[in-house]
């Protein structure tokens, strides 16, 4: 008995240590990706998302249809993350990164069970594998690592019920599918695997086998629908009926499926030249000879079941086919807005189905080092395989580090539109305007509907003055679709160029399209302000006010008119202007904890408006020390301007 207990123990030691073995192994080939950025769409995912930045949050993510996706166990997870450590970016790469390593270990459990030779290695060739980065590195793909982990927990429970006829094991199985179709619905061809598995394993697929799948397919079924509801609800799905749509793209899935196969199997067994974005491949689903790719995969694929006797053709039957039906929502054959804009294949939609060609490959390499190489010369080639690997993932890992890189070397291998707007957003981060706009007006070459990079121009046109071309980009944005908040944009280019008229009108548009934003009143208000009219601008900043009466920055902004416009800007008492601007400043300064030195010299100002000229000179004082800890010399100075007027007992009035 001891004996028995002491092999067991044994067992058990040596499962815990390879397992923590593949941990360490992906946590230092990822150690590039810990301290990462922010990339891509990962602001829409999290930090411009009030879903995940707003505490009642919480609430929407599961029952209101405010994203183009429903995904909810994924942006709750972002959600607490977000408790926990706000916008810091590296935060969110460890926890991904995490999520990465425990996949990892889940598919060598899975390998394991299925009885595939060289199990470990397998996963660990998966878990550095390059081709996995692009959903390792970048946040937004919480959704793959998440869904992945639920649905590695749904297969062990499938193949524990079917050893052990327990339902727990299936109640399991089937609540953790749930949990990863709502991580991210792309598992929704899990039910037509676990059959697959269990022919696998048994040489045989039951009716019963075929029976269990049911409330998996109804879960499927339900959450896809649900997914289709929530892109047709914000545009970027399609408007008609799902039968009709799915019908509209059999043509394109044909033409795709097989280039695409071809493509991700080319990328598994040589990841270089990888991508973020790869762009989309003219189909011409009117040439029959475009479906010859599709066709030979379905051939290869006749041909294994054919031969499905010989154990080599049935491996590779079993891998096929659960490879295929992996990739089968992103093969083209079902609506995917992505695909008509961006690419028509993304090495992340590849991050489940990687596992069957690499487990496949190792199981093979097993085989033949065992009859062909000498001694430990098989474990020699799998150590240096690794390394291999372990090299380009940590390289295309750091390279995910930054914005700059990754767009930079996209467009290294593809020159696409998507490329262009990113490095549009990473030079006008960097003050470097001229640049941004030859990366945006190149991003409309290639994709003259590229929306992003219509209002990308028109930001920088802005930036340069050029106002004219700004109000022209933003229109062409308008006019494609773009979101409401472009006539605010819009408004502000012809106000700061002068068009008062033109800028109204965008403003008045606005207005009408968000009856419940501020900012659009807030906006109208600072460009009425610059013109000089003042007594309309405060007209705006108070129906601002109105609909959001604690927003720091239009009660600084109406204090700031008040105060150095005594007279002009409210009701023609400059007394009665002056006091007001004082309480609406305090205001301010108290929603901003007194720390905005900007807020605490519009105080200043206004105090000084009623000649209290001891207690703005003590304010500004406050706020010149915070100005200079924040390293803001222009404003410090400005400050330090407006304290001199107020030491020599004037107020503060702008030329």
């Amino acid at each position: 008995m001891t004996q028995r207990l002491i092999g067991r123990g044994g067992i058990l030691d040596a499962v815990a240590v390879r397992g923590a073995g593949l941990v360490v192994l992906v946590l230092v080939v990822y150690l590039p990706a810990f301290g990462g950025g922010w990339l891509w769409d990962d602001d829409v995912l999290i930090t411009a998302n009030p879903l995940v930045t707003e505490a009642r949050g919480l609430w929407g993510i599961w029952f209101h249809n405010t994203s183009p996706d429903y995904f909810p166990v994924t942006l709750t997870s972002c959600w607490i993350e977000y408790r926990l450590w706000g916008d810091w970016a590296p935060g969110y790469h460890a926890v991904n990164i995490v999520w990465h390593a425990a996949n990892t270990v889940l598919v060598w459990r899975i390998l394991v069970r299925l009885g595939v030779p060289g199990a470990w290695l397998a996963a660990a060739v998966w878990g550095i594998h390059p081709v996995t980065v692009a959903s390792v590195a970048w946040v937004a793909e919480r959704k793959n690592t998440l869904s992945m982990f639920f649905g590695c927990l749904s297969v062990l429970g499938w193949m524990s019920y079917e050893d052990t006829g327990e339902r727990r094991f299936y109640g399991w199985s089937l609540l953790s599918f749930v949990v990863a179709l709502l991580a991210k619905t792309s598992l929704v061809t899990l039910p037509l695997i676990l059959p697959v598995l269990s022919w696998w394993r048994r040489g045989r697929v039951t009716r019963v086998d075929l029976l269990r799948t049911v409330p998996f397919l109804l879960a499927s079924f339900i959450l896809g629908l649900v997914t289709l509801w929530y892109q047709m609800s914000h545009g970027s799905g399609p408007s008609s009926g799902p039968l009709a749509v799915v019908l509209a793209s059999l043509p394109r899935g044909g033409v795709l499926a097989g280039r695409a196969v071809g493509f991700y199997l080319w990328k598994d067994f040589w990841p270089t030249q990888l991508a973020m974005v790869y762009g989309v491949w003219p189909l011409e689903t009117s040439r029959p000879r475009a479906y010859l790719p599709t066709l030979v995969v379905a051939a290869v694929v006749a041909g294994l079941w054919w031969q499905r006797k010989e154990p080599w053709a049935r491996a590779g039957l079993f891998a096929a086919t659960v490879f295929l039906l992996a990739l089968l929502p992103i093969l083209g054959f079902l609506p995917a807005t992505y695909m008509k804009s961006h690419a028509s294949v993304a090495d992340h939609w590849q991050y489940v189905a990687l596992v069957a060609p690499v487990a496949l490959a190792v199981a093979l390499g097993v085989k033949a080092g065992e009859r062909w190489l000498p001694g430990g010369a098989g474990r020699m080639v799998g150590a240096a395989t690794l390394i291999l690997l372990g090299i380009l993932t940590f390289r295309h890992a750091a390279i995910h580090s930054t914005s700059k890189a990754l767009w930079t070397q996209n467009l290294a291998v593809a020159d696409v539109w998507d490329a262009h707007v990113g490095l549009t957003r990473v030079w006008a981060s960097e003050g470097n305007n001229d640049a941004a706009i030859a990366e945006a007006k190149r991003a409309v070459e290639l994709y003259p509907a590229a929306t992003p990079a219509w209002i990308d121009l028109g930001l920088n046109f802005t930036a340069v003055k050029r106002y004219d071309e700004a109000i022209a980009a933003y229109q062409i944005a308008i006019d494609q679709g773009g979101g409401d908040d472009l006539f605010q944009s819009a408004g502000l280019a012809a106000a700061l160029g002068g068009d008062l008229t033109r800028a109204e009108a965008f403003f008045a548009r606005g207005a009408a399209k968000r009856p419940r934003d501020a900012s659009v009143r807030g906006d109208w208000g600072l460009a009425l302000e610059k013109l000089g009219r003042h007594r309309e601008a405060a007209a705006r900043y108070r129906e601002a006010l109105a609909i959001d009466g604690d927003d720091p920055a239009t009660l600084n902004a109406l204090a700031y008119l008040l105060s150095s416009h005594p007279g002009q800007a409210g009701d023609g008492d400059a007394v009665a202007d002056a006091a007001e601007a004082v309480g609406l400043a305090r205001r301010a300064c108290a929603e901003a904890d007194q720390e905005d030195p900007a807020f605490l010299d519009t105080l200043a100002t206004a105090l000084a408006a009623t000649g209290d000229y001891a207690a703005a000179v003590e304010v500004a004082d406050r706020a010149v020390t915070l100005a200079e800890e924040g390293k803001d010399e222009p404003l410090a100075a400005e400050i330090r301007g407006h304290r001199d007027l107020f030491r020599a007992g004037k107020p503060y009035r702008p030329d």
